[in-house]
Parts: structure tokens; C-alpha cells; sequence
């Protein structure tokens, strides 16, 4: 019985692991809609930066970026 339910969880190791890989062109791609809206606040330098983990099944995301300044904007009320 453990050794079926070792086998289980090697199985459901892999297919986790193959959910969490993005295509590097997917990541360009998502990088690039986060440059877009994030240039609406910073000027940015370059691309964000993305380090994307899956564990059990749910996505940790976590995105950096460098900006030479943060624009002025008015806020609607």
C-alpha cells in the first residue's frame, strides 16, 4: 500500500511541476503587458522581472521592476 501511494505522489509531483512551466515566449509576453501598465505609473528601466513557484497546486507570482521615477497623476473622485 505505501509503495501505490508513494506512486501516487510522484505522479501528482509531476504534474504539478508541469503546470508551473511557462514558455519563454509566455513570460516575454506577460512581461510585456506588465510594462505597459506599470509605464502608466513609473518610467521604467527595462522589463519587469517575474519569479513564478507552484506549490500544491497554487501559484506564487512575484514581480519586480527598476524605476527612474514615479509620474504625477491626478486622481478622479
Amino acid at each position: 500500500m505505501k509503495e501505490r501511494i508513494d506512486g501516487f505522489k510522484r505522479i501528482n509531483d509531476v504534474l504539478q511541476a508541469d503546470k508551473s512551466v511557462m514558455s519563454d515566449s509566455c513570460k516575454a509576453l506577460v512581461l510585456q503587458d506588465f510594462a505597459e501598465k506599470f509605464n502608466e505609473y513609473f518610467d521604467l528601466i527595462g522589463l519587469p522581472r517575474m519569479e513564478l513557484t507552484c506549490k500544491n497546486g497554487t501559484y506564487s507570482v512575484t514581480l519586480s521592476f527598476e524605476a527612474e521615477r514615479i509620474r504625477k497623476f491626478q486622481v478622479l473622485k
